[in-house]
C-alpha cells in the first residue's frame, strides 16, 4: 500500500475466522505492517512516527445481504501531566483515523540485516467483532512525500496475546 500520496483507495471484502480456543486476545485492530531491518539503519520507524498516515475508513459486516456499519474505535491516553497512562476508547470522528505506534515484532536477524521484522501502526479497531464476512473501505487523505518508497501492508488482525 503506498503511503506517500492522498487518494489511494482500498475496497476489500474478507472473512474473519473464529478465534483460536487458547487465545487471550480480546479484539481486532486495523493498521499497517511495515518491514524493517533491526536497529533501523534507514530510520524508517522515526520517519513514519514523525509523519503519521491519515485515512478515511469504514467497516461493514455483511449479513443477510445487507451491509451493517461497524464502529471503529481509537484508544487514546487521556492522562494529564505526570499521571500514569489511562486509556479510553472513542469512535472515529468523520471516519478519519491517524496511524500510531502499536508494537514491533523482531525476527531475530542480525542488526542492519533486512528480514521479516515488522513495525505495526494502528488506525483503531472494531472491538470484539465475531467471525463473519466484512467489507473494508479505506482512502489515504494526505500527501506525505517523506514516505515515498515505504512499503506497508494493510492489516486487520486479532490483537496479539501478550
Amino acid at each position: 500500500m503506498p503511503l506517500d500520496k492522498a487518494g489511494h483507495k482500498i475496497d476489500v471484502t474478507f472473512d474473519v475466522p473464529p478465534p483460536p480456543k487458547v487465545s487471550h486476545s480480546t479484539g481486532y485492530f486495523l493498521g499497517l505492517r511495515m518491514l524493517f531491518a533491526p536497529a533501523d539503519p534507514d530510520g524508517k520507524i522515526a520517519t513514519i512516527d514523525a509523519n503519521p498516515v491519515f485515512v478515511r475508513v469504514t467497516l461493514h459486516r455483511l449479513q443477510d445481504g445487507k451491509e451493517i456499519p461497524v464502529k471503529i474505535w481509537n484508544r487514546v491516553d487521556v492522562a494529564k501531566g505526570y499521571e500514569p497512562s489511562r486509556f479510553e476508547s472513542f469512535s472515529l470522528k468523520d471516519d478519519i483515523a491517524v496511524s500510531s505506534r502499536a508494537f514491533t515484532e523482531y525476527s531475530g536477524a542480525p542488526p542492519g540485516t533486512p528480514d521479516a521484522s515488522t513495525y505495526v501502526l494502528e488506525f483503531g479497531g472494531p472491538g470484539e467483532q465475531g467471525p463473519g464476512r466484512y467489507r473494508l473501505r479505506l482512502e489515504t487523505l494526505k500527501d506525505i512525500p517523506q514516505l515515498k518508497g515505504f512499503k506497508a501492508f494493510l492489516s486487520y488482525e486479532r490483537a496479539p496475546d501478550r
